[in-house]
């Protein structure tokens, strides 16, 4: 691992000439001593990086330096063009062009073994703002603004210091610590709206290891559901096997799902596919939802 990070600085430091310390920590989410300890070890394998304090600073490269091939062995010169083939997923065109020339330089091209793709079908023009909105506010240390669709269906105003992008659960989440709740949170992507860089900015909070989207879900029930095998694809797609029980020709689901109106939101995906089975309060609310559905059209 350590190895590849020192691969990736090298080749961001090639890309765009300087950056800090708390940048790259950021990015690869170790301490700002770890990235100097990466430091002093490309600068005792020989390449010219030196690190500059104050205003203006950061970590660079001598202008005229040019990466000599004979330095990577050709598994190393694989795991480089591996590693930031991989990385232009959430990378910007002139990185990309980096690439380009790393792979220009080894004379080879990078084995296209893996392909990922995070934007949806409809693919939105703002989508990719907003990306970089936020990566450009982790990155500055620079507070985000934005307006939220809460769990209850309500706008709120939230301001937060941005501190990472996750992908999970096929959706993209910003951790950040809200100065609405003054606590760490996160955000869906989907959910945003307004999002604006402001010019204040904060110092770098370590969030828990252990924080995850799932863990904002305190209200979580357990349930057990009992699907139709018509959606057998997507119980296989969205549940874990091991939560999965196939008896009597249908496909019985025990697992734990937020507890507010967003779980008969997805429920009401399936159509006739889906029955409550336990607990009996969720079976019975969701009755009096379809009911109040059904009268919408009784007219």
């Amino acid at each position: 691992m350590t190895e590849s990070r020192l691969f990736k600085i090298l080749y961001l430091l090639l890309g765009q000439g300087r950056t800090t310390a708390p940048e790259l920590a950021s990015l690869f989410e170790v301490s700002i001593r770890t990235i100097y300890r990466d430091v002093d070890k490309l600068s005792l394998a020989g390449i010219p990086i030196y690190c500059s304090p104050g205003k203006g600073g950061g970590i660079f490269l001598m202008k005229e330096f040019v990466l000599d091939k004979a330095l990577f062995s050709d598994s190393e010169r694989d795991e480089l063009l591996a590693a930031l083939q991989g990385l232009q997923v959430i990378t910007d065109a002139e990185q990309v062009e980096t690439l380009a020339k790393l792979q220009s330089l080894f004379q080879v091209q990078a084995t296209s073994w893996l392909e990922v793709d995070f934007t949806d079908w409809r693919k939105k023009a703002d989508q990719k703002e907003l990306f970089d909105t936020i990566k450009q506010a982790i990155l500055q240390r620079r507070v985000l603004s934005f307006s939220y669709l809460n769990g209850r269906g309500e706008r709120e105003q939230r301001k937060i210091e941005a501190l990472k992008l996750v992908f999970k659960s096929q959706n993209w989440y910003v951790a950040g610590f809200c100065r609405l709740r003054q606590a760490p949170r996160f955000f869906k992507l989907s959910r945003m709206r307004d999002c604006q860089m402001l010019e204040e900015r904060f110092k770098q909070r370590v969030l828990d290891e252990k924080f995850s989207p799932e863990e904002q879900l305190r209200d979580s029930v357990k349930v057990l559901l009992k699907f139709d095998r018509k959606h057998a694809f997507r119980v296989y797609e969205e549940f874990s096997e091991a939560e999965i029980e196939e008896t009597d020709g249908s496909l019985y689901v025990e697992t734990l799902l937020p507890s507010h109106d967003s779980l008969y939101t997805y429920l009401l995906s399936f159509l006739d596919g889906v029955e409550i089975m336990e607990p009996p309060r969720l079976r019975e609310e969701f009755k009096e939802k379809l009911k109040a559905i059904a009268d919408i059209y009784k007219s």
